[in-house]
């Protein structure tokens, strides 16, 4: 019920359109249609199986299997990005940090993934690059062919309501472009310098003045990585990248909510210890 609550909490708040277009009769609206996508993606399993088993008691009315795929499919980018900034708060950050990580399909062809006379297998998993801080996650970026790593930094960054003050990335985002992303927003970022660095001013200070102590602090983008395939798994059963772009965000709105529940748990056992003693 508290999840529930906080997944309409969270489409209101992020002013969900009462419907995506003005084409044609509907009978559902785009609010229902996102509980359902959320939901789905809770339990872990196909429409079938959530329509026949879990809608009902949580849906007063549940609309037809072909309608949520097409809408998932349909979905815009904005209103899934919209959803992920919200469902990680506004709360200030001290340290955060942007990690990329990779996701299977399972739906893949055999016939494309090894053909004949071929040694190794053709790589064709999606790259899910995250702005991470504690345990949520501000922003992500999903693509279905491998890009370097400094690509994604301003998309993540952009589409954050939050900015940590330090910012970590390991050595994929060495360049002096990416520090001075950083620094004109009035942020600092640390980041190794690859062997033989010898051109950029920030870079240089990397070299000359690097903090060890702070830039461990990098292990929330590995630690959300983990959670995120320990509760999810590390593949995507969707064939659309539309699809697959729907599902990985409604992975990660659920995983922010799972924390701020977690959170306000944990607050509530302490005010109880603090007031046992007068009971």
């Amino acid at each position: 019920k508290q999840l529930l609550k906080k997944i309409n909490g969270l489409i209101k708040h992020a002013r969900v359109p009462m419907y995506l277009h003005h084409f044609g009769p509907k009978t559902y609206t785009s609010k229902q249609h996102c509980k359902a996508w959320l939901l789905k993606e809770k339990f872990g399993c196909s429409w079938d199986d959530f329509i026949d088993d879990y809608a009902a008691y949580f849906l007063e009315e549940v609309p037809v299997k072909s309608t949520l795929i097409k809408f998932v499919q349909r979905l815009p980018f904005w209103i899934k990005n919209k959803l992920v900034s919200l469902s990680a708060g506004i709360s200030p950050a001290l340290y955060g940090a942007i990690d990329s990580t990779g996701l299977s399909r399972t739906n893949a062809s055999q016939h494309y993934i090894k053909r004949i006379d071929r040694e190794k297998p053709i790589k064709c998993c999606l790259k899910l690059s995250m702005y991470t801080t504690k345990n949520r996650i501000l922003s992500f970026r999903l693509r279905a062919k491998w890009r370097g790593d400094t690509k994604d930094v301003a998309y993540l960054t952009k589409n954050s309501l939050v900015l940590a003050e330090i910012n970590c990335m390991d050595k994929g985002y060495d360049a002096n472009y990416i520090h001075e992303h950083f620094r004109d927003q009035g942020v600092c970022s640390i980041i190794p310098v690859r062997k033989g660095c010898q051109r950029g001013r920030y870079r240089k200070e990397m070299r000359d003045y690097f903090d060890h102590s702070q830039y461990w602090e990098r292990n929330c983008a590995e630690y959300n990585n983990s959670s995120l395939k320990r509760r999810f798994g590390d593949y995507i059963r969707s064939v659309n990248f539309r699809a697959q772009h729907s599902e990985v965000a409604a992975r990660i709105i659920l995983h922010n909510l799972k924390a701020i529940l977690i959170r306000l748990f944990h607050q509530s056992l302490i005010i109880l210890n603090l007031f046992k003693p007068f009971c």
